[in-house]
This record gives structure tokens, C-alpha cells and sequence, in this order.
């Protein structure tokens, strides 16, 4: 009678000890934050008025009764909750996680893989002693005793006996090899053909034989049938990061920012039919109300590198934008991004994955794409001779401030082509995003001072006089028209006794507070143009300046 009422409750899903129903949790949605998550599960159950006890299995492996969070009721109240810990055979979860047809699979592979092992230990213990079997026989003498009259003979009998012998066993060692390496690749085969079965059906290949189950005992005022508890608990192990793909296209004047997330997980569940979330938050501190202090608005310090200063990490950082209207791509933030602050998401943001994943425990971090915004973008080329010989690419995003990103790191792609890691730091950006996508090799730029002589200024003159006269040939090797902006400079006096004059800057526009001089320069295909400038300086004799 006891087997027939097991067997029944076993029928129905469920087995009853001690007074504790067990139940298989379900997963009803993850929130992911950068370093742990927020599981939410539920359960369904028939309460009976008065006291019930539950076992809820499928938990994560670190959970415990003391951070676990259940849902109430004014019908019902938790009385206890506690966990335990337990190894379930691999039959038993395969059985409770995989489909009936999927499980009968898994148990014929599982049978030809014990098979399989069972060989490979018997062979092995052959291997064994065939090889113990080896070496006595090569150990062996052929006589003690030299001085008996058939001594020959029987040296004779014996060597040729060892012979056969040892011919024998190598035959036999030979072959329980080959049979070894055979039994191994089978194996190995039928475990891939395992993993694959689970995998499809339960997201992970691995078939997790511990489980954490929770026992809770509830009090009922009254009877109630099919009611669903919710609960949920925070779990660590998670390994969450956030980064960009910017994908710049010339050809249609945009941006396309992809968001995507690379996660991991160690929690002891699979992660799997369910809504996912990946948040930006960091799941630990609440919010409140601040105080906001005084908002007091000046002007903004800027500070820049010159382009030779930044040229090791040229590739490596997004530009705040121009700071003059003279200022190169390569206006860098100061300084480089500490590991902290390359998930610095200042924006606390959700985002549901719409598509069904499993995040499985244990396995490879997944990349997983997110969404997509896209935004105008402007290239510009430029140069700056006097501190490289090369032409510079960078794209403009004046909009990008519209999009809402995150700062953190991105991989940068011009036309699909793989640029370089930057990274996006928001608070520094100004009105314009810029990023520098390299240098344009089919645009030669090269830069020629000639100086002339010092030479007096009159026979009893003071001073000395020197003119610099400056070329710089622009060479378009495209199919295509071309516009590059160039840029070079000037001195300006810091002495009252060095006097700058007869300055020729072949049409280009100066900025008298710098020095910088700029021309916007438009080349035919295959065409080449030269600007040369001059400017001549005097200064009192017995000193001496550098002009470059």
C-alpha cells in the first residue's frame, strides 16, 4: 500500500517526506547588476488551514534563509524558513530537467558511456600487466648454471622461447594501445553527444548535481488552492560590463552607437526562460533626496595637449571637442582612465532583453547586443605639418548628446574597418563627440623651412635680421576630391626687442592671439598644392633666436 501511494505522489511531481511537500521553483525574472543579480522565483502551492511545510528546490547555491525575501498575505504567514544544501545523482536531475524523450536519449548515451568506461578500465588493467609481464621476461636469464654439458641447447631453447614470448606480448601491447586510444575516442564523442543533448535543453551542458533547498513553514487561517508565493534573494558571482561598438560610416554620415554586455556567472543556476535585465545601477544603495548646492556658472577651463604630446595614445582616448576653433582632434581629456572608472555609469538604466537567453552558471562569458542609437556624423581630414608629416582623419558627432550614453569603453569602426579602443567620458565631451580614426595615407603632406642668413641691418645697425620662409606641399593620390584643413604657426614676440614684419601668409587665416595660422585646402584627384609663407624677425645683435 506505502509503494502504491509513493508512486502515486511521484505521478503528481512531487514527493512528500516528514510532512514536506517538494517543489521545483520557477524562474520568473533576473535583474543583472555589474557585480550580482536579483533573482525572482515563485511557487505554486495548496495551502491547508493550519500548518504547511514546503521544500522549494532549484535554488542558487549561496543563497541562504537570511537573505531570502518572500512575498504575504493577510490569509497566510511565514513561520520559519531554512536551507540545506544536497548532492542529487546526475540520473535524478537529468530525469528532473530534460523531456521524457530527451531523457530516454540520455540514458541510452549514458549507458554506452559507462560501457565505454567499463572497457577502458578492463583494458587498462590489461595494459597493466601485459607491460609487468614485458619487463620480467626481459629481466629473465637464459641459465645459472654454465657448467652443465647441454648449457648451449638449453641457451638456445630458452632465447628463443623470451623471443616468442616477448614477440607475443608486444603484439598484445600493441593492440590494447590501439584498442585504448579507440575506447578514449569514443568516449570523448559520446560525452560531446551528452553535453550537446543537455545543452539544447536546459542552456547549459553541465548538470548541476547540488541543490539548495529551502524549507519554510507557513500558517493558513483558512484553505486556499493553487496559491503562488513570490520570492527573491540577491546572489554574487556575477560579472557584468558594459561597452560600446561605434560604428562610424563615411559614406552615409552617421554614427551608430551598439550597446552591448558581457556577463558571466557563478551563482550554482542556470538562467534561462525567464525576463532578464541588465542594470546599470550597482543594486546596493538607495536612492534620496539631495540637496543640490549653489549652481555657479564661469568660464570653462580647458586644457589641451598638442598633437606630438598625445601621438602614443592618439587612438586611444575620445577628444573633448574644439576648445579653439584652431584646436586639433587630438584635444585630449588629461590624463588616462583608471580600471575604476571604465564603468563609471553615471546614468542608471535598464534594459530587457527581448529575445530568450540562458545565462548558464560556470560557462564562457556571454556577449550580448542590447540596443542600437545612431546620430549624425562629420569627417573632416587635417594636418599639422610642424608636428607630424601626416594627414588626420576624425569624425564629428555634434548631437551626441542626445543619445544618453554611458561612459565606458568602445571599439571604434570607420566603414567596418576596426579602428581603435577609445573610450567615452561624457562629463569631459563638449557641444561636439569627436573621435580620431587615424591617419589618411593616400594624402602626402610634407613640410620645408629655409632660413636665410642673419645678416645686419645697415652698416652701423644693432640688429639682425632673419627671414623664414616655409613651404608645405599637399598631395592628393585619391580617385576622389579632397578637403584638408592645415595648420601652422607664426611666432609671437615675448620680447618688445624682437620685432616680427613683412609676414606673407599666402591666404591664410591667422589668429593673432596664437599665432596659428589655417588654410582650408581643396585637391582634385591626383592633384598637388603648395603654400609657402614668410615672415621676417629682428632682433639686437649678440643674441640669438630659433626659428622653426
Amino acid at each position: 500500500m506505502k509503494k502504491i501511494v509513493l508512486l502515486s505522489i511521484l505521478m503528481l511531481g512531487f514527493v512528500s517526506l516528514m510532512g514536506q511537500t517538494e517543489i521545483k521553483s520557477k524562474l520568473d525574472k533576473v535583474t543583472v547588476y555589474p557585480d550580482r543579480a536579483l533573482v525572482e522565483k515563485s511557487i505554486k502551492v495548496n495551502l491547508q488551514k493550519g500548518e504547511n511545510k514546503f521544500v522549494i528546490t532549484d535554488n542558487a547555491k549561496t543563497v541562504t534563509a537570511q537573505n531570502i525575501h518572500f512575498s504575504s498575505s493577510e490569509e497566510w504567514f511565514i513561520t520559519s524558513i531554512n536551507n540545506e544544501i544536497q548532492t542529487i545523482p546526475e540520473k535524478e536531475v537529468a530525469k528532473r530537467l530534460l523531456s521524457q524523450n530527451a531523457y530516454q536519449q540520455y540514458l541510452t548515451l549514458k549507458a554506452k558511456l559507462d560501457n565505454i568506461n567499463d572497457q577502458i578500465m578492463d583494458n587498462d588493467a590489461l595494459i597493466k600487466t601485459l607491460s609487468a609481464q614485458r619487463t620480467a621476461l626481459g629481466n629473465m636469464k637464459a641459465t645459472k648454471n654454465t657448467s652443465e654439458i647441454d648449457t648451449v641447447a638449453i641457451i638456445k631453447t630458452q632465447f628463443n622461447f623470451q623471443r616468442d614470448e616477448m614477440k607475443n606480448i608486444n603484439k598484445l601491447l600493441s593492440e590494447a594501445n590501439e584498442k585504448q586510444k579507440e575506447l578514449s575516442y569514443q568516449k570523448n564523442k559520446i560525452s560531446k553527444e551528452i553535453e550537446s543533448l543537455v545543452k539544447k535543453h536546459i542552456g547549459s551542458k553541465n548538470l548541476l548535481t547540488t541543490d539548495n533547498s529551502i524549507m519554510i513553514s507557513i500558517y493558513s487561517n483558512l484553505s486556499k488552492q493553487n496559491e503562488v508565493l513570490k520570492y527573491s534573494y540577491i546572489v554574487y558571482g556575477v560579472h557584468s560590463g558594459y561597452s560600446y561598438d561605434v560604428m562610424l560610416d563615411e559614406n552615409l554620415n552617421k554614427a551608430i552607437f551598439s550597446l552591448k554586455n558581457t556577463v558571466s556567472q557563478s551563482t550554482g543556476e542556470n538562467w534561462k526562460d525567464c525576463e532578464i535585465v541588465f542594470s546599470t545601477s550597482n543594486g546596493e544603495y538607495a536612492g534620496y533626496d539631495a540637496e543640490l548646492p549653489t549652481y555657479y556658472l564661469d568660464y570653462q577651463q580647458n586644457y589641451t595637449r598638442t598633437l606630438k604630446e598625445v601621438k602614443a595614445m592618439r587612438n586611444n582616448v575620445v577628444a573633448k571637442g574644439y576648445v579653439e576653433e584652431e584646436e586639433t582632434a587630438f584635444a585630449v581629456t588629461d590624463g588616462f582612465f583608471s580600471p575604476s572608472e571604465q564603468q563609471n555609469l553615471t546614468l542608471s538604466k535598464e534594459y530587457t532583453l527581448s529575445t530568450p537567453l540562458c545565462i548558464a552558471t560556470n560557462e564562457q562569458a556571454l556577449t550580448i547586443p542590447l540596443y542600437n542609437l545612431q546620430t549624425k556624423a562629420y569627417f573632416s581630414r587635417f594636418a599639422t605639418p610642424k608636428n607630424e608629416e601626416k594627414v588626420f582623419y576624425t569624425a564629428l558627432l555634434p548631437d551626441w548628446e542626445d543619445l544618453g550614453l554611458l561612459e565606458t569603453a568602445c571599439d571604434v569602426y570607420l566603414n567596418n574597418k576596426f579602428i581603435s579602443k577609445s573610450f567615452i567620458n561624457t562629463s569631459v565631451t563638449g557641444d561636439t563627440m569627436r573621435f580620431a580614426v587615424g591617419d589618411d595615407k593616400n594624402i602626402k603632406v610634407t613640410r620645408k623651412l629655409r632660413k636665410t642668413s642673419p645678416t645686419e641691418k645697415g652698416f652701423l645697425s644693432k640688429d639682425i635680421v632673419e627671414t623664414a620662409n616655409i613651404t608645405l606641399t599637399i598631395k592628393n593620390t585619391k580617385n576622389e576630391e579632397v578637403e584638408i584643413s592645415i595648420k601652422d604657426q607664426i611666432p609671437i614676440s615675448a620680447n618688445s626687442e624682437i620685432k616680427i614684419s613683412d609676414v606673407d601668409l599666402a591666404g591664410g587665416e591667422l589668429n593673432a592671439n596664437t599665432g596659428v595660422v589655417r588654410w582650408n585646402v581643396l585637391l582634385a584627384p591626383k592633384e598637388e598644392k603648395k603654400i609657402t609663407f614668410t615672415y621676417t624677425v629682428k632682433y639686437p645683435k649678440g643674441n640669438r633666436v630659433i626659428l622653426n
